[in-house]
C-alpha cells in the first residue's frame, strides 16, 4: 500500500475544511431564510464562522501562490495559471463576503447566500483540479519523503501566520473535520495547542462558533 504524501495528506485536509464551511454556512443561510431571520445569539456566532471561513481560504491560496504552486512548477505538471486565475477570482468574492457580514445581523442573508453559492461554484472545480494534479503517486518520483514532511510543515506555517485570529482558525479547521481526519491533521501541531489553548485558554474565544463545528 503507497503511504499517503504529507503535503497531498495537507491539502486534502485544507480542502475538507474550506468545503465543510462553505457547505454549512449555505445550510445555515437557507434555514435562516426559511424561518424568516435567524436568532440574536446566533448573529455573533454565524458571522464569526462566516469570517473565519474567508481568512481559512485566503491563507490557503495565499500558500498555494507563494510557495506551492512555485515549488512544484517545474515538478509537476498543472494548470498553474488557470488554477491563480480562480484564486484571483474567488479573493473578489472573498471581499464581497466580507462586505456581507456587517449586514447579517439585519437581515442580509439573501445577499451573504448568493455570495457563498458563487464561491461554491467556483471553489468546487478548482479543488477537484488540485486533487487530481497533486497525488502521491506523481510527488514521490520527484520528492524524497522528508523533503515532502519539510515542505508540508512549511505550508502549514505559512498558512498559520495568514489565517485570522488564532483562538477561532485553529478551532475552525480541528472541527470542520471528523474525528478520523482530525486526528490525522492535528498530528502537526504541538501539543499545548491541542492539550491547553484550544479546549480551554481558547475556549470562550471560539465558543460562539462551537453550533456549527463538529464538537
Amino acid at each position: 500500500m503507497t503511504e499517503t504524501s504529507p503535503v497531498v495528506a495537507g491539502l486534502r485536509s485544507i480542502h475538507r475544511i474550506i468545503t465543510r464551511g462553505l457547505s454549512v454556512s449555505i445550510e445555515k443561510c437557507d434555514g435562516y431564510l426559511g424561518k424568516k431571520g435567524m436568532a440574536s445569539r446566533e448573529t455573533v456566532g454565524f458571522s464569526k464562522y462566516a469570517a473565519t471561513l474567508k481568512w481559512i481560504m485566503h491563507s490557503h491560496h495565499l500558500t498555494e501562490d507563494e510557495i506551492v504552486f512555485p515549488y512544484f512548477k517545474d515538478r509537476v505538471e498543472a494548470p498553474y495559471t488557470r488554477l491563480g486565475d480562480d484564486h484571483q477570482a474567488m479573493t473578489r468574492i472573498l471581499v464581497k463576503l466580507d462586505n456581507c457580514l456587517p449586514g447579517v445581523s439585519s437581515g442580509g442573508i439573501a445577499e451573504l447566500r448568493e455570495v457563498l453559492v458563487e464561491l461554491d461554484m467556483l471553489w468546487g472545480p478548482h479543488k477537484n483540479i488540485e486533487e487530481e494534479c497533486f497525488t502521491t503517486e506523481k510527488l514521490q518520483p520527484v520528492m524524497r519523503i522528508q523533503e515532502q514532511v519539510d515542505l508540508a510543515k512549511k505550508f502549514a506555517d505559512h498558512g498559520s501566520r495568514n489565517s485570522g485570529p488564532a483562538p477561532l482558525a485553529v478551532p475552525f479547521m480541528f472541527y470542520n473535520l471528523d474525528a478520523e481526519n482530525r486526528e490525522d491533521f492535528m498530528r502537526m501541531f504541538p501539543w499545548i495547542v491541542k492539550k491547553v489553548l484550544v479546549p480551554v485558554v481558547w475556549r470562550e474565544k471560539w465558543k460562539p462558533i462551537s453550533p456549527f463545528l463538529l464538537v
